[in-house]
């Protein structure tokens, strides 16, 4: 396989996740891969949970994933978060949350297993947020390890790609200056050149925060070398009605009119 849709951060959000799986079948897409937070903050982690088993070929654990399963992780979170885990934790049956339970933490796929995918960052931890280049200089330190060209991550919901250096003895200096970051545009194609390294973020599914209430995933092509971005627009109006008839804290709900 060479042409993979990379979706994440779901978030329950049952009516943007059928509108990306509805704009999947004109763009050639042999391989769907998910990174993780497929609930938490939305009214329909089941159904969201059904459609990533029916479709995505590999899937990692996010931490509201983790979070549903294990009490601890939970108490970590903002009040409204917290708040949406315990809703999520008594709404979903044995089988449910057995499947976010068996969920692995890491995935590796493609040309000698070149591509490493998890929700976070390859370096250790579940609170890794890769959101600028500092950050992105001690994730790829932490992707050297791992001998891997792309990580494919989520986390942050927001859609970005940062490009460093071949890998070199000098990997422990990596900085920020070393780096380039790229914000994808919706259809966009980013490439990524062979001989350097990459961590892509898809942006996320169900909850946007870059200010675009589109839901967000992308398209690698292993063949052509491209990493594209597309936006999705879904209604709104309907996911933020479902949220508050279930009872959500009501910013889980107004902040999907402003992606943020």
């Amino acid at each position: 396989m060479s042409r993979y849709a990379v979706i994440s951060d779901i978030h329950g959000n049952l009516y943007a996740f059928q509108a990306v799986l509805a704009a999947m079948p004109a763009l050639n897409i042999e391989s769907l891969i998910c990174l993780g937070d497929t609930v938490g903050y939305g009214p329909h982690p089941g159904e969201c949970l059904d459609l990533v088993v029916r479709h995505c070929d590999i899937v990692v654990q996010g931490n509201h994933d983790q979070a549903v399963v294990d009490p601890l992780c939970a108490d970590t979170f903002n009040g409204a978060a917290r708040e949406a885990i315990y809703w999520t934790r008594a709404a979903l049956g044995p089988l449910h949350l057995n499947a976010l339970l068996q969920m692995p933490l890491t995935r590796r796929l493609g040309p000698g297993d070149s591509i490493h995918c998890v929700h976070d960052s390859p370096g250790a931890g579940p609170t890794n947020y890769v959101h600028d280049k500092q950050i992105a200089a001690l994730a790829f330190r932490g992707l050297a390890d791992l001998d891997a060209e792309i990580c494919l991550i989520g986390h942050t919901h927001v859609p970005m790609v940062f490009e460093a250096p071949p890998l070199a003895d000098a990997e422990a200096t990596l900085s920020a200056t070393d780096l380039t970051a790229y914000i994808p545009s919706h259809e966009v194609e980013i490439d990524l050149r062979p001989e350097l390294r990459y961590i892509c973020n898809p942006g996320s599914v169900g909850q946007p925060r870059d200010c675009d209430a589109r839901a967000s995933f992308a398209v690698l092509d292993l063949d052509q070398r491209t990493f594209t971005v597309h936006r999705v627009a879904y209604d709104v109006a309907a996911a933020q009605l479902a949220t508050q008839q279930a009872g959500l804290p009501t910013v889980l709900a107004d902040r999907l009119a402003i992606g943020a």
